[in-house]
């Protein structure tokens, strides 16, 4: 098991990689497997009423969160560590509601968003259970959260951090009054984005957001989980 200064590490790793222009020569704007298809696929699976509030979770330069207003219709923010990403989608689209915050202290009132996003970054963060109930915190009763991630597909894993397995995620979400909706593997687009840096780059030497270290078998999921209404939880 990794350390928390390994995690930080790793964590300081890949936001340097999502903020050069490598990574998204192969990903495009939407830095992540999948990019805006799955978006679009988990956000058909809610019920989001017109005009929902929407956060998404380390939208790096704002790429969902311009979908999301642009497609939809949605009042849609975004919050990321890194001020770089944030200064690039501000520059590109200066109306878009981007701000530097952290994972697991959000800057917004409780309550205050019917659904959050949270793309290729909770397996990243230090304390990923904290990161869940700042979710559950933000969250109205009856909000969707929307994951995609890397996750372990070795059960037997006992990991607390970074890439963990399905049932330790599942877990998480029930301890913070959480109902998954739906689970789907989409483990063949990380080996596609994989496939796509060797040919780029000639290796996945360095790239963190497609290996681990720690000798995981690594996958890819898209889930979708709802917020259990106060009074009946």
């Amino acid at each position: 098991m990794r350390t928390s200064d390994d995690q930080g590490r790793a964590v300081s790793a890949c936001s340097s990689i999502y903020e050069e222009g490598a990574l998204r020569e192969v990903t495009g704007v939407a830095i992540r497997p999948g990019g805006l298809t799955l978006t679009d696929r988990a956000i058909g699976a809610c019920g989001f009423i017109p005009a929902a509030e929407l956060l998404d979770v380390g939208c790096g330069a704002g790429a969902t969160v311009e979908h999301l207003c642009s497609s939809y219709g949605f009042i849609a923010r975004g919050v990321d560590i890194s001020l770089k990403l944030i200064a690039e989608g501000l520059g590109r689209t200066p109306s878009l509601s981007l701000t530097e915050a952290a994972a697991e202290s959000l800057p917004f009132a409780a309550e205050s968003m019917d659904g959050i996003l949270c793309e290729c970054v909770l397996s990243l963060l230090e304390e990923p259970l904290a990161g869940v109930l700042e979710f559950q915190r933000v969250l109205r009763g009856g909000g969707y959260l929307i994951l995609s991630d890397m996750y372990n597909r070795e059960p037997a894993d006992d990991s607390r951090n970074g890439a963990v397995p399905r049932r330790q995620l599942e877990a998480w979400l029930f301890e913070c009054g959480f109902t998954p909706l739906f689970w789907e593997d989409h483990s063949r687009l990380l080996r596609e984005l994989a496939a796509r840096l060797i040919l780029a780059h000639g290796t996945l030497d360095g790239w963190c957001c497609v290996t681990d270290k720690a000798g995981i078998r690594p996958g890819y999921y898209l889930l979708v989980a709802r917020k259990n209404d106060t009074e009946n939880h």
